[in-house]
């Protein structure tokens, strides 16, 4: 999950809007994977965008669900550590698909495929292989976003 310090609010919870609270930033204790989307909104007769930072394929599932005339999302991109995506730092690349299954010990794994062929999972096991996940369920494919107007 993100975190915020109350040293990094801007401003007062509340003047941006009735429960809303803006940040200069916010952080993570953990090295898992989030995603960023890029959400259009239609508000008052004219269409917006506005970034989320989700937490979770859980939560990003939510909002893909969520969509309709007025609210559709545009772009899904993963932001992945290093540990997940090989590399030695952190990695942001768009999201071809999510799905979730179940490993051996029936804990949840996520298979994420990205935009040039990478597959990242985000088991710690070291033997770990995609293709022994059981009850497989793909809760996002881009097709399932429309970024036309």
């Amino acid at each position: 999950m993100f975190r915020t310090d109350d040293g990094d609010m801007a401003g007062l919870p509340g003047m941006f809007g009735e429960g809303l609270s803006h940040w200069h930033a916010v952080s993570r204790v953990l090295e898992t994977h989030w995603f960023h989307v890029t959400i259009d909104v239609k508000l008052e007769n004219r269409r917006t965008q506005f970034s989320q930072m989700v937490n979770d394929e859980f939560r990003l599932h939510q909002i893909i669900l969520a969509q309709d005339l007025e609210t559709r999302v545009t772009s899904v991109q993963v932001v992945t550590p290093p540990r997940m995506n090989k590399t030695s730092d952190w990695k942001m690349e768009k999201v071809l698909n999510v799905t979730l299954g179940n490993d051996q010990d029936e804990c949840t794994v996520c298979v994420l495929e990205v935009d040039g062929g990478g597959v990242y999972h985000d088991s710690f096991s070291e033997k770990f292989d995609p293709l022994s996940l059981t009850n497989l369920r793909r809760i996002f494919h881009h097709d399932l976003i429309n970024p036309k107007s």
